[in-house]
C-alpha cells in the first residue's frame, strides 16, 4: 500500500487507468482492465454524488473500481463508501481495492467480501442508512431484484437507487416491475438513452422495447408497499 505522500486522486488513477488499459495489483503486477463502467456513466455517478452530497453510498459490484473511484471522487469529507464484491480478489486480482488504497480517499472506503445476500441483510439489521445505492452486481433477474430489495429498506425517503447495464434484458425486465410494485421516481443525471444493439435488428428492438443501455437513477418518492396480494404485469 503506498505510503500518504505517493497517495494521488481518483480522478488521476482513473485516467491513468483508462490510458493504459491496466491496473497495478498490489503485489506490482499490471493486470488487463476485464470490467469497468465508461467514462460517460462515471461521470453522471460523480455528478449525482456531488449534487446530492451523501452521507454514505453502497455500492453492490466493484469490479476493477471505476465506480467506487468516481464515487469516491465527489464524495464529501467525513461520508462513507460501503462496496459490496465477494469476487474482489478472486475474480479480480483485487485491481479495484488496489487502486482505492492508492488514492487519497482510501480511508473513506470499506470493501466488504461477502455475498449481496449476506452483507445486505446484515447491514440492515445492523440499522444503516445508505442515501445512495448503486447496483451493478450479478445481472440476473434474482440478484438485481434482492439488491433493489435491500436498497429500498436501507435508503429513506429522498434516497437513490442506481442501476447500470440497464440493456440487460435481465435488468429492463426487473425495472419494469420496479416502477410498478414500488413509488420512485426516475431522475435526469445527464444519460442520454442509448438504444445501440450488436447489429441493426438488435437496436430496432430496443428502441421498440425501451430497452437503452444507459445507467438509470430512481428517487424514493415514499414508503408505500403494495397489499400482500398486489400484482401489476410487467
Amino acid at each position: 500500500m503506498a505510503d500518504a505522500s505517493e497517495k494521488r486522486t481518483c480522478a488521476e488513477l482513473l485516467e491513468q487507468a483508462r490510458s493504459t488499459g491496466t491496473i497495478t495489483d498490489a503485489h506490482g503486477t499490471p493486470r488487463p482492465i476485464n470490467s469497468e463502467i465508461n467514462g460517460r456513466f462515471c461521470a453522471a455517478l460523480s455528478g449525482i454524488v456531488a449534487r446530492e452530497q451523501p452521507k454514505l453510498v453502497i455500492e453492490i459490484g466493484m469490479a476493477c473500481g471505476f465506480s467506487t473511484l468516481a464515487i469516491l471522487t465527489t464524495l464529501p469529507e467525513g461520508s462513507r463508501l460501503l462496496s459490496i464484491d465477494p469476487f474482489q480478489h478472486q475474480d479480480y486480482h483485487g485491481l479495484g481495492h488496489a487502486m482505492v488504497s492508492r488514492s487519497d480517499r482510501a480511508l473513506a472506503h470499506t470493501l466488504i467480501e461477502e455475498p449481496d445476500y449476506l452483507a445486505l441483510p446484515r447491514l440492515l439489521g445492523e440499522g444503516t442508512i445508505a442515501d445512495l445505492v448503486y447496483i451493478d452486481g450479478m445481472h440476473t433477474f434474482d440478484y438485481v431484484a434482492l439488491d433493489a430489495f435491500y436498497a429500498d429498506k436501507l435508503i429513506n425517503v429522498g434516497g437513490i437507487i442506481a442501476f447500470n447495464d440497464c440493456g440487460f434484458r435481465s435488468i429492463h425486465k426487473f425495472l419494469n416491475y420496479f416502477v410498478k410494485h414500488r413509488d420512485y421516481e426516475e431522475i435526469d443525471v445527464g444519460l442520454a438513452p442509448d438504444y445501440r444493439g450488436g447489429n441493426p435488428l438488435i437496436t430496432v428492438s430496443r428502441q421498440l422495447t425501451g430497452r437503452s443501455n444507459q445507467d438509470r437513477y430512481f428517487r424514493k418518492k415514499s414508503d408505500w408497499e403494495p397489499p400482500h396480494n398486489y400484482f401489476k404485469s410487467f
